[in-house]
């Protein structure tokens, strides 16, 4: 709290120089008659500081001629004016009335101005009233909508205005939701309707019509057991089916369900079926017992993980060091590099997965393919790091054939490129992404590509 406290009496002190600077100014129009510019200053000066008591009196004074002014301005308008002129009229003089209220500077406003303003507040609304109803009448949905907002804006309890706005508003929808049902666009009624449910209680059998229209649209599915193009893929089948699965029920929608393996394998010899036209053939013989609309088969075209083995590589290489010696004919010291032979070690490995999945979706009742599709993908991670037993910095690449003899056949390569190759092995991840971890990113992906899909298939019906 104590470090918000410099900020605190910094905000305090602006509000008090600009509360200051305003009541100055309104003291200038005050004092040369012009009270409605001294009143908007005043009210920016209480505002900025409502402990500013000068500004609250100022305001009071000149706040009460600016009220005058416009209940003047409401009396001409109820004498000489339209009904509309002067409902508006008086309810620009009531907003300037709350406005200063909120800032506890209480003006007077006559009860009998306010009598004159209720009497033809119900002669304008009872015009407005007329026309909306002569709109519904006549179908003239935005135009009586129109009107009917305008009497809640003054009024939202005049007559039975709620009750004709709403139809107003949610017939032209009601009517057209129900004309989509006719040809059987049930997903864009259900939509109709749920704009209707969602505003309102219910309108006419709207709740109804929104049900009926999602049990028609609403893609039910059965998914069979997974196959396999291989033998030795048919153990990744239920791993498969399962995040395939879980996948489809969180979709957030309500025009896609999952039915039950329970529901489904129930069913004699349905746990036996993998061939999709004998599902088929077993579902059109169930009838309306059989629950799904959809039979969703998929096929694993590949499944291969691949355990990579670390290995482990001897190297060779040298220290470089910077030695001092003595140069025997000038007898002065010299700076000399040494290369001392050494050993060190690389060690690679690779992790990597692939997976193929082909599959579709079939409806039962209309004899028709909804979509095939196929996935395809893959993730690897691999490591290639190097230990040393001292300061990798001082390495250098090279190579030689005897350790603790000299040969034509030793190489050193110090030069700035090779030593940034060597050097950067040193500081290359040492862990690598476990196979399993692979293997569930992949499925994730697999189980979302088909997810996808099925989301895609938008049927009417």
């Amino acid at each position: 709290m104590k470090r918000f406290l410099p900020i605190l009496i910094g905000l305090f002190l602006l509000s008090a120089c600009a509360s200051k600077r305003n009541y100055n100014k309104a003291q200038k129009f005050d004092n040369a008659g012009l009270y409605a510019d001294a009143a908007a200053l005043y009210y920016k000066s209480l505002k900025a500081n409502k402990n500013n008591i000068d500004a609250k009196l100022g305001l009071q004074r000149t706040g009460q001629l600016v009220l005058e002014d416009k209940v003047d301005a409401f009396q001409k308008q109820y004498n000489n004016g339209t009904a509309k002129d002067a409902v508006y009229a008086y309810r620009e003089a009531e907003s300037y009335y709350n406005q200063l209220s909120v800032l506890g500077v209480k003006l007077i406003l006559s009860e009998e101005q306010k009598e004159y303003y209720l009497e033809v507040k119900d002669k304008y609304l009872d015009i407005l009233y007329q026309q909306g109803m002569k709109a519904l009448t006549l179908e003239e949905f935005p135009s009586a909508e129109a009107q009917f907002n305008e009497i809640i804006s003054i009024d939202k309890n005049f007559k039975d205005v709620q009750t004709q706005w709403l139809t107003a508003r949610y017939e032209p929808v009601y009517r057209h939701g129900n004309r989509l049902m006719q040809t059987e666009s049930f997903r864009s009624a259900y939509n109709d309707f749920n704009v209707i449910n969602t505003a309102t209680k219910g309108y006419k059998e709207s709740i109804e019509l929104q049900s009926q229209c999602l049990d028609e649209a609403k893609v039910t599915i059965a998914i069979l057991p997974f196959t396999y193009k291989y033998r030795n893929y048919r153990n990744y089948t239920s791993v498969m089916k399962d995040r395939v699965v879980n996948e489809l029920s969180q979709i957030k929608s309500p025009f896609y369900q999952l039915i039950s393996d329970e529901a489904i394998t129930s069913i004699p010899n349905w746990s036996k079926t993998k061939d999709l036209s004998a599902a088929i053939k077993i579902a059109k013989q169930e009838g309306p017992y059989f629950e799904a609309k959809t039979i969703f088969t998929a096929r694993i075209d590949k499944y291969t993980r691949k355990q990579g083995q670390i290995y482990k590589k001897e190297k060779k290489g040298y220290i470089k060091q910077t030695i001092e010696v003595t140069n025997p004919e000038t007898k002065l010291k010299e700076q000399k590099v040494k290369y001392t032979k050494v050993r060190y070690y690389e060690y690679e490995q690779e992790n990597s997965i692939e997976i193929a999945l082909s599959y579709g979706l079939d409806r039962i009742d209309k004899d028709e393919l909804a979509f095939t599709d196929n996935f395809q993908g893959s993730k690897k991670d691999k490591i290639h790091y190097a230990t040393f037993d001292g300061s990798y910095k001082q390495l250098i690449a090279g190579t030689w054939k005897y350790i603790d003899k000299e040969s034509s056949e030793d190489q050193v390569y110090d030069t700035e490129a090779s030593s940034k190759q060597l050097h950067a092995l040193f500081k290359n991840d040492k862990e690598i992404q476990s196979l399993s971890s692979l293997e569930n990113n992949l499925l994730k992906e697999c189980a979302q590509h088909v997810a996808k899909n099925v989301t895609e298939y938008k049927p009417e019906n």
